[in-house]
């Protein structure tokens, strides 16, 4: 597909004394952190091109000292092209 996003979350657990370097490595492969806590568990989401992107975003935080799990949570494929006719609500007529 040309022209799409990807968009995912992944839920990681981390040794809780490992959650600062796990956070930071989520951000330094462009994944952003949604979520936290001090016991160890991460929501991660990032936006890539193609689903080759985020099997490998899973596998560098998967393979991390101190992670046990990095799974994918959320997967939603987005057009990125703009629709060719405009929004009508229900009520407009033409």
């Amino acid at each position: 597909m040309t022209g799409c996003v990807h968009i995912s979350s992944l839920i990681v657990h981390a040794q809780p004394d490992r959650l600062d370097a796990v956070c930071r490595a989520v951000a330094e492969n462009g994944g952003e952190v949604a979520a936290c806590d001090a016991r160890g568990k991460i929501v991660a989401v990032v936006e890539t091109p193609d689903e080759a992107a985020i099997t490998s975003f899973a596998e560098k935080l998967a393979t991390m000292t101190g992670v046990f799990s990095a799974n994918l949570a959320f997967h939603l494929v987005d057009d990125l092209e703009p629709l060719e006719q405009p929004f009508q609500s229900s009520g407009e007529t033409s």
